[in-house]
């Protein structure tokens, strides 16, 4: 079981209704392509980046899109994504998960205390949501890459309110393929340090852990970070599916075969894990064919 599944659903949704009131938007007026927003629910403000195609509004619906591993809504790929959907008449809106810290702008920072988990991924994403119902949003949709896709898939079920989903080169991972990965980026085993953070999950150590090297993580963090994400999880969104995969992507390699055979896919033939340049255009004409189905 992923760390903090028993309660992601009741965490997600508690207190939505006395936090919206509280937002504060700081957005500019709709005739803008680009818009940078910023909501602040409690103590942390949260930012995103919205794009309006030319004659629309949020009325028509729009995507939320997330980013990938501890990266931001300035991403590339997220980048050329919200630009790219703008082209083919899609509103979009990337967010950054604040990942613990106030105001984040650009990558996580390594040597700032890593305390968070899904459960606080999925109450953020919740808040936007329920901002952009505010807003006029007819309908929402959700777009995650990489990790970000990951993290959508583990969470779309407590989001009764979304109407598709898409995950673009979702880097699940199973608990062996943690491991491999782990020891390849560090040269460590991974099991000690699984190990420890089970025992003190609310203890800080300073430990290898994703992108970062000898960094301040709290035990469920880790646990969380390394927790088994399998490709099930495209199966059981409850929401019309469509995994974009990356033909050459050597993030994720294979996972084509490794998606359950109900999974609605296309793959971007000779596309690295990016999606950079032209792939990225192609990525994008399948991505806006499903969302206007």
């Amino acid at each position: 079981m992923r760390p903090g599944a028993t309660k992601r659903g009741q965490l997600v949704r508690t207190g939505i209704g006395t936090l919206l009131a509280a937002l504060t938007v700081l957005v500019g007026g709709a005739a803008c392509r680009a818009e940078p927003v910023q909501i602040k629910p409690s103590l942390l403000r949260l930012n995103g980046n919205l794009e309006l195609p030319q004659g629309k509004t949020l009325g028509d619906g729009i995507a939320l899109i997330l980013h990938g591993m501890q990266s931001d809504y300035r991403q590339e790929t997220v980048a050329a994504l919200q630009k790219n959907l703008r082209e083919r008449g899609i509103a979009s809106l990337a967010i950054t998960l604040s990942l613990g810290i106030d105001d984040r702008q650009g990558r996580r920072a390594c040597d700032v205390r890593h305390d968070y988990a899904l459960a606080g991924a999925g109450r953020e994403i919740a808040l936007w949501i329920a901002w952009l119902s505010a807003q006029g949003a007819r309908t929402v949709d959700l777009i995650g890459f990489s990790r970000g896709g990951v993290q959508i898939a583990s969470l779309v079920p407590d989001l009764p309110s979304v109407r598709r989903v898409v995950l673009l080169a979702p880097a699940f991972a199973t608990a062996p393929e943690q491991a491999d990965a782990y020891r390849r980026n560090f040269g460590q085993s991974l099991k000690p340090h699984l190990e420890a953070a089970y025992l003190a999950p609310l203890e800080q150590r300073t430990v290898d852990f994703l992108l970062c090297r000898q960094a301040p993580v709290l035990g469920v963090t880790f646990l969380y970070a390394y927790a088994d994400f399998p490709t099930q999880l495209a199966a059981d969104t409850g929401k019309p599916t469509l995994v974009v995969i990356a033909g050459k992507d050597d993030v994720v390699p294979g996972l084509g075969t490794k998606l359950p055979a109900g999974v609605r896919r296309i793959t971007i033939d000779n596309s690295g894990h990016s999606f950079p340049d032209v792939y990225g255009e192609v990525a994008a004409d399948a991505i806006a064919k499903f969302l206007k189905e």
